[in-house]
């Protein structure tokens, strides 16, 4: 699926993937020496996604990331500004470094939004809730710090006036993957967009996701031609498997592939994603392999999957043909793992494949899956 802009988080990802949870984070306190009276009840703060998962880098300095989106949560619909922002770094309890941003400094990191978060199912909480402002939070670090902890002191001021403060400690962990995983195609490919770390896929699900192409023998994308067919590229309808048992959970099979090989054109788009303006992931569906882990693999080619909603699957069964449905500028495969069988609402996984010999799947690896 396609990356997303700062605008774009703030109109997708807080109303698909997003659900309301309530407090995510750590134990409210006021804040008195930093900005005198304050009223610590004014505001909470929610995680997106709701685990925060460090992982290596591609990186000489052997660096380790994080990326998450601190969401404030109101009763109150009134328009809140953020003035002032703490960010320790901790290990054990222990202070490692200290981060202060100001009003200014926030900026930046800072985004606004006027809706209004649902639950799970879809519907509205019984009380209103509002998230007027996110702060999206990227660090790198390096891996011998050891950080396993942020502690976020964040000041906030509502239209009316009224200031208000939380501290939330956020623990920074490391994912340990229970299934063993298999690409989902075989042979030579390379990686055109990696998880939000890397630059690429922001939403909440996706935070790991990997888009590839599939390539020929010589390395090569596409044939002669300029690209506008799906047949240029090399890996169109090259075939889908399986990445490990399971049991299919969702499907969507009824999606047309976008015609030019080189265009995501929004008018083949389903209508839900028309309105979003994007992030429609086609033909797509949901493998469960248990202890909580779920496969998504995405933008399947019209008419090619042999699957069914409910079927158990063997890993390496083919389930379809690479193609071009959905929000896809060309032909490839989407794939992600993630805590949940619904993508909308589930958080992104780190993942590992086992017939993969390359440490990093990040944006431009070329490999080779056996």
């Amino acid at each position: 699926m396609q990356n997303l802009s700062q605008n774009d988080i703030s109109r997708r990802q807080l109303v698909r993937n997003a659900a309301f949870i309530g407090i995510a984070t750590g134990c409210a306190a006021g804040m008195p020496d930093a900005v005198g009276a304050v009223n610590d009840k004014l505001f909470e703060i929610v995680l997106r996604p709701t685990h925060v998962y460090k992982t290596a880098d591609r990186s000489h300095e052997t660096t380790e990331s994080w990326i998450f989106s601190a969401i404030v949560q109101s009763s109150s619909s009134s328009v809140f500004t953020p003035t002032l922002m703490t960010v320790d770094l901790l290990k054990r309890g222990v202070l490692l470094r200290s981060s202060h941003y100001s009003e200014t400094g926030l900026g930046p990191l800072t985004y606004h939004s006027s809706l209004t978060p649902l639950l799970a199912d879809g519907s509205a909480p019984p009380t209103p809730i509002y998230w007027p402002f996110v702060v999206r939070l990227r660090n790198t670090e390096p891996i011998t710090l050891g950080v396993d902890e942020m502690r976020i002191e964040l000041v906030a001021t509502d239209s009316g006036g009224r200031r208000g403060a939380l501290t939330a400690v956020v623990p920074i962990e490391t994912y340990h993957q229970k299934t063993a995983l298999i690409f989902p195609f075989r042979g030579k490919g390379i990686i055109l967009q990696g998880g939000a770390t890397n630059g690429g896929h922001r939403n909440r699900s996706g935070s790991f996701a990997i888009d590839a192409f599939g390539l020929n023998d010589a390395w090569s994308i596409q044939v002669p031609g300029n690209g506008k067919t799906n047949a240029d590229y090399l890996g169109w309808a090259r075939p889908i498997i399986a990445p490990a048992d399971g049991r299919i959970v969702r499907m969507r099979d009824d999606r047309p592939d976008q015609p030019i090989g080189d265009e995501s054109n929004p008018k083949y788009y389903a209508e839900e994603f028309k309105k979003l303006g994007g992030g429609d992931p086609g033909n797509h569906l949901v493998i469960d392999h248990g202890d909580r882990e779920f496969s998504m693999i995405a933008h399947f080619m019209a008419g090619s999957m042999r699957a069914r909603d409910g079927d158990q699957v063997k890993q390496g069964q083919v389930l379809g043909k690479l193609g071009h449905s959905g929000d896809t500028t060309a032909p490839h495969v989407h794939y992600q793992l993630q805590s949940g069988p619904d993508w909308q609402n589930a958080d992104g996984l780190p993942m590992k494949f086992v017939n993969v010999t390359e440490p990093f799947l990040d944006r431009g690896t070329y490999f080779e899956a056996k």
